[in-house]
């Protein structure tokens, strides 16, 4: 992520999050009209009085400052040419870089720049709360009841033909198109120049005067992480300059990146802070006018005086009418071994943005030395487990080297004890940490304990966590499917899956997704009862003393000839024992085979309930109905068969096994759809099966760094075996993902959360406005599947109108 030192105003103004890293209102509306129209006003541009306001307050304001305003004007008038640092950087790179070519190269003194996040999506949409809707020839910005919506012309996902580099500084890559430091210049020229009507400022399209200006934005990207007690965190400036018709894109870079503030303020200013620095710069130009430029305008060859890369390339004309790069959109930068980089973007699609930060953090890791930009997706996930109805802290879990008064210490004044011997967090009240001999009984419905040698007891509630010393944390959880409730168990320590160097579309967001959303739960389905309970029959009562080849007996820790059922055995070693690998006979590998896949299913659920008639109805039956009763529990003593069966429909066996009359519940992982026959890919998964709870630390841009392990402290005895550690961090404020998934309703919960919140980004979706909306609504097979946040983010669009979205209508580009 972006700075961690930043907290309360500072880490608003920087990236729009609170210190719990919820989106927030930067300021009040009329308080960010004003502050705009204080910056236009003191750049020289008439701003009327507002709209909704007291206007006879914001002229009173507007006149009483206006001495200071001209003269503020007046001083800019008279420091034209002056620059602020970074840009003076860029300006003395592109003096030296480009003086062979003749052109003269001044960076524009006269921008309205984004000091503030917010600023740049306030500017994007007109001033006046009747117009909800901002369209020009690159780009379409729509006012929702909770945020934005911005769909650039182009939704761009090729590269073929699009990455230009200058003739100068380093080696150019050979999949890279090689372009005359002169054209490159005449183009840079033009970039700093774009017409009126894309230079107009959305915001101030209705007002009498619009402004004609640039917009700029200053970011501070991370380029290596800080290792504690090591090194201090690195990051580059990056200057952004755009036509004022296309602010919107700094609206999403911002998102992204925050927002580094003034440029001109000392504060601000990375060359006084080198301890921070990474002593390079950035400059990213937005300019899709020049697409529309000619390649002999450009200084290009007549192909007859061109070179055959050129000719390849295309950096040639034969019609004095050919546009650069045909007319499509492309990039093309300038770059050498200082590490200042300067990019032109003839697109303003906002992946270009996005990934031109990107590539500017890795040049300058690579000109810094010691961190790596890394093209990556990761989370920390923590495993968890059904516990059934019962935890006991046995150390496979917990180990033994946690206590109660350990963990007190460690979190200080951030929890209340309570005088029975546990404490509770006091900023999440649901969280309770307890001492090291709890347990948790769910036929109790309790949390027990001992404290001077008194047995404790805590209820145990839905929504609350029980966290033992040690981290492990336990909560009573709903099945999705049924009424039954269970105890799910979570590990305390997570394991961080990285995923470096990845390809687009290698899976680096998938990776951060639980599987929770891909989980659809029906019935345990069987074929003609009596065939089918007769393989299962076989399969339970098989000799499996002779599964393993010889080699392999020795090294089993328990003997392979425990019975299917027996309690000796647990679901995982019978998941084991009918899965083919290496270590099995042929003889047993071929029984394992010629087993249909739902029959092991049967199995496993058989395995799974075989153990007591009051635990299974424990798992499903309503909660209140069992948890404050004694448990019966009749073993079922060989006789598994009787507890189960099928209904008699038509008066032929039914396929819907059940349970002591009860129909058994499964869980499918959903994987892939199938878009010929309409339906989903399933495929049966464990009945203990607990996703792993996930957090989402990365995905796109990370910076790392490699140290020696001996220079940090602290670690577990796990790292020893390790010379050296990889230190990584995400580079990212907000991480932009495309939710494919989501065009199902329904299936992807946490993009109709995150769509269904307040103050949010939206790109590429379709835009629907209050009848549409409407339909939709009223469409029972469409709107009763999505989840609830998305159903009332629809039921508020019609209630609040104007122009709005929905998570299962993404834009259709070009038809």
């Amino acid at each position: 992520m972006a700075n961690t030192n930043l907290h309360g105003d500072d880490l608003i103004r920087h990236c729009g999050l609170n210190d719990e890293g919820k989106a927030v209102q930067q300021m009040d509306p009329h308080d960010f009209h004003r502050l705009i129209a204080v910056k236009l006003v003191s750049n020289g541009y008439d701003v009327p009085p507002p709209i909704n306001g007291n206007q006879e307050a914001e002229v009173q304001v507007m006149q009483l400052a206006s001495d200071l305003f001209r003269r503020y004007a007046e001083q800019s008038r008279l420091l034209t040419g002056h620059l602020n640092p970074p840009d003076r950087r860029i300006q003395d790179f592109l003096e030296d870089a480009l003086s062979s070519t003749g052109v003269n190269i001044d960076l524009p003194t006269k921008v309205i720049n984004m000091d503030r996040y917010g600023m740049a999506r306030k500017l994007s949409l007109p001033d006046d709360p009747s117009v909800s809707e901002f369209h020009n020839s690159e780009n379409s910005s729509y006012a929702l009841c909770n945020g934005v919506l911005h769909n650039p012309f182009n939704d761009r996902r090729t590269t073929k033909g699009v990455f230009h580099i200058a003739d100068y500084g380093l080696p150019i890559p050979a999949d890279k198109i090689r372009v005359p430091l002169l054209t490159y210049a005449k183009l840079l020229e033009a970039a700093l120049k774009p017409p009126a009507d894309l230079n107009l400022l959305p915001y101030t399209a209705k007002w009498g005067k619009p402004v004609d200006s640039m917009v700029s934005l200053m970011l501070r990207p991370l380029v290596c992480p800080e290792v504690p007690g090591v090194s201090p965190e690195k990051r580059l400036e990056v200057r952004f300059f755009v036509p004022g018709g296309c602010v919107s894109n700094l609206d999403f870079v911002e998102s992204i990146f925050g927002n580094a503030g003034d440029p001109s303020l000392p504060e601000n200013d990375a060359g006084l802070d080198t301890l921070h620095w990474t002593g390079t710069s950035g400059c990213v130009i937005l300019a899709p006018h020049i697409r529309k430029l000619k390649k002999k305008d450009l200084g290009l060859p007549h192909i007859k005086d061109a070179t055959e890369e050129q000719k390849t390339t295309g950096m040639c004309w034969e019609s004095e009418d050919e546009l650069y790069n045909n007319g499509t959109p492309f990039k093309i930068t300038l770059r050498d071994k200082r590490g200042i980089m300067v990019t032109i973007l003839a697109d303003n699609y906002f992946g270009y943005c996005k990934k031109e930060v990107k590539t500017q953090i890795g040049l300058t890791a690579n000109i810094f030395g010691a961190a790596e930009e890394e093209h990556a997706g990761g989370a920390i996930a923590f495993r968890s487990y059904s516990l059934g109805t019962n935890f006991y802290p046995e150390k496979d879990f917990v180990g033994t080297n946690h206590s109660y008064e350990e963990a007190l210490a460690l979190l200080g004044d951030t929890v209340s004890v309570h005088p029975s011997g546990y404490a509770t967090d006091k900023k999440y009240k649901n969280i309770h940490i307890l001492p090291a001999d709890m347990e948790v009984d769910l036929n109790a419905q309790a949390a027990t304990w001992t404290k001077d040698g008194v047995k404790q007891t805590l209820r145990v509630l839905p929504g609350h966590d029980y966290v033992h010393p040690s981290g492990y944390k336990i909560r009573l959880e709903k099945h999705p499917a049924s009424t039954a409730y269970k105890l799910i168990g979570t590990a305390g320590e997570g394991t961080y899956c990285h995923k470096p160097s990845t390809v687009s579309g290698g899976g680096k967001s998938e990776i951060s997704k639980s599987l929770n959303d891909a989980v659809i739960y029906g019935a345990i389905y069987i074929g003609d009862f009596e065939a089918d309970m007769a393989i299962v029959r076989n399969i339970l009562e098989r000799d499996y003393s002779n599964c393993f080849k010889p080699q392999f007996v020795k090294a089993q820790a328990r003997s392979p000839s425990r019975k299917i059922l027996s309690t000796e055995r647990s679901l995982g070693s019978v998941v084991k024992l009918l899965t083919p690998k290496n270590e099995y006979t042929n003889e047993h590998c071929e029984f394992i085979k010629n087993i249909p896949s739902y029959i092991c299913s049967i199995v496993f659920a058989i395995k799974r309930f075989c153990k007591s008639c009051w635990w299974y109805r424990l798992f499903n039956q309503p909660i209140l109905t069992v948890l404050h009763r004694s448990p019966d529990k009749p073993e079922w003593n060989g006789d598994w068969e009787s507890h189960f069966s099928v209904d008699i429909v038509n008066g032929a066996p039914g396929h819907e096994l059940k349970l002591d009359g009860r129909k058994l519940a499964g869980s499918y992982l959903r994987v892939g759809h199938d878009h010929i026959n309409g339906g989903w890919r399933t495929y049966k998964l464990r009945q203990d099966f607990i996703s792993a709870d996930k957090v989402q630390m990365e995905d796109d841009i990370s910076a790392s760094v490699v140290v020696p392990r001996s220079q940090i402290n602290g670690l577990p005895d796990d790292y020893s075996a390790f010379p050296s550690l990889k230190i990584t961090q995400n580079c990212e404020w907000r991480l932009f993902q495309r939710p494919d998934d989501a065009i199902f309703p329904g299936f992807d919960q946490q993009t109709e959360e995150d769509l269904g919140g307040d103050h949010v980004f939206v790109s590429n979706f379709k835009p629907i406005h209050e009848e549409e909306m409407k339909d939709l609504t009223e469409r029972v097979d469409f709107f009763e599947i999505f989840t609830d946040p998305m159903k009332n983010h629809m039921k508020r669009c019609i209630k609040e109108g104007g122009v709005n979205m929905c998570s299962a209508k993404p834009r259709e580009y070009k038809g």
